[in-house]
């Protein structure tokens, strides 16, 4: 099949996985009269799970994505969101809304499939392209289900239970286009150079053969072998170590993210405290409001001219800082229109600098690690996403109520902030003396 077609699949795939208009209004519909679940069990014995399953499945569905060439991962994603809509259609009680949370969790985690497979698909010269128009088409797919969502809860013309039947219409539709996507070839090179696992090391310093694209290392990594699939891969993880600038970029898109799912999976709880009526709400508006300013922001950051070596932590911490005194005043307020305005202040300064970070770790890896690193950033980020989850809102932790439990992601994001601030000072002031003083013993010695 010819890569533009398979674009165009791959670009269908996500703006149909993306049309579920029930997702603003996922709390509102658990504690509504459908489900008649409380508040307290919504976030303190359902969200959690989501959460748990999602750090369970990670490191498994990242070697199967390779291992099973990508096209029955991206079905897998298919089938569980199918089956998380088809349990929120029909499923009642708690314990059938925790396993929609663990098979959701299980989508989440394939998704990681869904973004990596056209580069085993597509050649290095059309990533940016490609790139641009699936990510678009998540954005495009998003837009149009929460407009609806929003319209017919508005007008009256649709109910919760109406939204949740119309997501899983969507989702069966998902399953079938997966099916349509072409596999990737077990081997397929397309150059007559012999390519193998590539890393840091192996390539000779000052060699003339052309770097082999990330393509052709996605269609080769498994052709010597599973041994050494999996030993080149942990190989991988010496660019932490080696390259200050990817370490510290990476270190702010774990703690961000961790911080960042906390808010996306509870905010909907924190707006049914502020609104006196569940059954009329206007969540959806908010959503779009996300998307939209989310969407641009990510779009112009890449003709911004900043010098992200020398005021990346500036920025970083600066952000964090923004976001932590936005959560506080969040925790407090009872206005759900500035409480919404939060909200989408929150989610388009992560947005932006998630996109920053991409580019920025990106830029300073080779073709053969950028995808461990990216999968290995996420699954910090879930990891510490677990342990916060249990502390702060799962029923055997704290279980805090959820005004105290957004406190709680204020200060830490307060701490994220501080803690730039001293690699920022770290990097500015102490590092430079030290080395100027090794520098100064080896020459007197």
């Amino acid at each position: 099949m010819h890569w533009k077609a398979t674009t165009f699949l791959i670009c269908t795939y996500g703006v149909v996985k993306e049309f579920r208009p029930a997702t603003p209004f996922l709390t509102p519909f658990l504690v509504s009269h459908y489900k008649n679940l409380t508040l307290e069990e919504v976030y303190g014995q359902i969200y959690p799970f989501w959460t748990y399953s999602y750090l369970v499945a990670l490191i498994p569905v990242f070697f199967l994505t390779d291992i099973l060439r990508y096209k029955p991962v991206i079905v897998l994603e298919a089938c569980c969101l199918c089956g998380t809509w088809a349990f929120l259609v029909w499923g009642q009680g708690v314990w059938e809304m925790q396993l929609m949370q663990i098979i959701f969790g299980l989508s989440s985690a394939s998704e990681i499939a869904y973004y990596s497979y056209m580069y085993a698909i597509v050649d290095e010269k059309h990533y940016k392209m490609v790139t641009s128009y699936i990510r678009s088409a998540a954005m495009v797919g998003k837009l149009f289900a929460f407009t609806l969502g929003q319209i017919l809860v508005s007008t009256g013309s649709g109910s919760y239970l109406l939204l949740n039947q119309i997501s899983f219409g969507s989702c069966s539709a998902v399953v079938l286009i997966a099916l349509f996507l072409p596999r990737v070839p077990a081997r397929r090179v397309e150059r007559q150079t012999r390519i193998t696992m590539i890393t840091a090391e192996e390539v000779p310093h000052g060699a003339n053969d052309v770097e082999p694209t990330r393509a052709e290392i996605e269609r080769t990594k498994l052709d010597h072998g599973l041994k050494v699939y999996l030993i080149n891969t942990l190989k991988g993880f010496i660019v932490y170590k080696k390259n200050y600038f990817v370490l510290k970029w990476s270190i702010w898109w774990a703690l961000a993210s961790c911080g960042m799912y906390q808010v996306y999976n509870y905010m909907q709880t924190l707006w049914i405290a502020m609104q006196p009526d569940p059954e009329k709400v206007d969540n959806g508006i908010a959503e779009c409001a996300n998307t939209l300013s989310s969407a641009i922001l990510s779009f112009v950051i890449q003709y911004l001219s900043i010098n992200w070596l020398r005021y990346g932590e500036l920025t970083l911490s600066l952000s964090s800082l923004i976001i932590s005194a936005v959560l506080a005043v969040l925790s407090q307020i009872n206005k759900i229109i500035v409480a919404y305005i939060g909200y989408v202040l929150c989610t388009a300064i992560y947005n932006m600098l998630i996109t920053a970070a991409s580019a920025n770790i990106a830029s300073e890896l080779t073709a053969s690690n950028y995808g461990l690193v990216f999968g290995w950033n996420t699954f910090v980020a879930v990891l510490l996403q677990s342990i916060l989850t249990f502390a702060v809102a799962d029923s055997h932790g704290f279980n805090l109520a959820i005004r105290a439990q957004f406190i709680v992601y204020s200060v830490y994001f307060g701490c994220v902030g501080m803690l730039f601030i001293i690699f920022m000072i770290t990097s500015r002031y102490i590092w430079p003396k030290i080395q100027r003083y090794r520098q100064e013993s080896n020459s007197n010695a």
